[in-house]
């Protein structure tokens, strides 16, 4: 790996487009952006919850490809001007030596511990009460 590979990380693309074909002009614009596509889109059609710029359907795609810093500043802002695009995101990935666990305690410190019962789980089951029972129990909350 020369160092220019190094320098280059890898990044998350998760956008919103009007149909599956505006997704090729989007890979292409991150290789336009210098950017080495690691995975294929891929796509999935969904009726969206609102309407986002006129759209109540879109096709949600995700990829990872890497690329400089800057020239993925550079695609972000190309992509908020295409009109295909309804919506996009990229992240960094994390890079594969950094720990997911908890970074407070020392590996050897941190312990498996049950979990505690949800406060449902911990209630008696509820039933349905009498109206007699209610106002004593709305009594015995204002006293």
């Amino acid at each position: 790996m020369t160092n220019e590979e190094k320098d280059k990380k890898e990044y998350e693309l998760a956008l919103l487009v009007a149909s599956e074909a505006d997704l090729a002009p989007v890979v292409a614009l991150i290789a336009e952006h210098h950017g080495e596509g690691i995975s294929e889109p891929r796509a999935k059609h969904l009726r969206l919850e609102y309407e986002i710029k006129k759209h109540t359907e879109a096709v949600f795609a995700s990829l990872t490809f890497h690329a400089y810093g800057e020239d993925v500043k550079a695609l972000e802002h190309d992509l908020r001007l295409r009109q295909e695009v309804i919506r996009s995101m990229v992240i960094a990935s994390p890079a594969p030596s950094q720990p997911s666990a908890s970074p407070i305690l020392p590996p050897e410190r941190r312990t498996s511990r049950p979990m505690r019962p949800s406060s449902s789980e911990s209630r008696p089951s509820s039933r349905p009460l009498s109206n007699e029972a209610l106002e004593k129990k709305i009594e015995e909350i204002l006293q």
